[in-house]
């Protein structure tokens, strides 16, 4: 199917878009990993299904605001576009961002029960569900024809019809598929992410401590399996950002995404460095030790 169509299927004045099923899709996938996830770390089921309920909502309002501040020019012509969220445009900086101002506050007004959830906690456990569900996700940019980068002519190159080519491209008929590049990357930081989860779940429940000290001291800290999400997510947003053409706001060569990632990594990597060498206190005997 080189050609796609958006629309799944037509049911009289309803119409079933691709982008929508699969958005859909990930999101039935993410509950039920991370009701599991939620059971292995001993939290409640009804706190993991209240979070999903506004991780979702606000989720997808800070996806859509993000993609229409970084394409403002486009929608102060056509405002009214703001609206067709069924044709794409879900910015995942806007999300996280929004996803993680959620959690929280959230947090913050539930601390008191149970006493076994942190902020940092609930951010590793939603980690890797973003990241499949933008593995799946990516999939309906290309049923919508979009997201694809400059052009090539690698085997792998992208047909994109012309109605669906942006300005200045129409000469040309195949292009990176960045949609597919993203795809991919976040299903290897999903399963990065889960195997740490993994890791540290084994190290809990092992009564023997057999973990190497090396494990204990990255995968343990709480918050770690998220900023190394950030790290390698962004990592990878700011390489692709070089194939990328459609219009954005840029600064000294650099797409607006690209210096977003890269405060990202930045934030990310101090976060793992401080949090590495509290572990090391802690293992010393320097400082107590906080639960996760």
């Amino acid at each position: 199917m080189l050609h796609p169509s958006p629309i799944l299927i037509n049911l009289g004045p309803v119409s079933l878009h691709w982008y929508g099923l699969l958005i859909s899709l990930s999101i039935i996938l993410g509950c039920l990993l991370g009701k599991k996830l939620f059971r292995r770390y001993q939290l409640p089921g009804q706190l993991f299904f209240d979070l999903v309920f506004y991780l979702v909502i606000f989720g997808f309002l800070g996806g859509r605001l993000w993609h229409v501040f970084s394409e403002l020019s486009y929608y102060a012509q056509r405002p009214l576009d703001i609206l067709k969220i069924w044709q794409g445009g879900l910015a995942i900086h806007g999300t996280i961002i929004a996803g993680v101002v959620v959690l929280y506050f959230y947090y913050r007004r539930h601390r008191q029960a149970p006493n076994n959830v942190t902020w940092l906690l609930l951010l590793d456990i939603f980690s890797p569900l973003i990241a499949l569900g933008q593995a799946i996700g990516r999939f309906g940019n290309y049923f919508n024809q979009e997201l694809y980068g400059r052009p090539t002519d690698l085997p792998w190159g992208l047909p994109i019809d012309l109605a669906h080519r942006l300005p200045g491209w129409e000469n040309f008929s195949h292009f990176h598929p960045i949609f597919l590049y993203e795809s991919l990357w976040c299903l290897f930081i999903f399963i990065i992410s889960m195997n740490f989860h993994r890791l540290r779940l084994k190290e809990s429940e092992s009564k023997q401590g057999t973990v190497p000290l090396l494990h204990c001291s990255i995968v343990k800290n709480p918050g770690t399996i998220f900023f190394l999400y950030l790290i390698l997510y962004s990592l990878g947003r700011f390489l692709i950002g070089f194939l990328r053409i459609d219009p954005q706001a840029s600064w000294l060569s650099l797409r607006l995404d690209q210096w977003v990632s890269v405060l990202f990594i930045f934030v990310g990597i101090i976060y793992l460095v401080c949090g590495f060498y509290y572990r090391q206190k802690q293992t010393s005997g320097q400082i107590a030790k906080p639960h996760i």
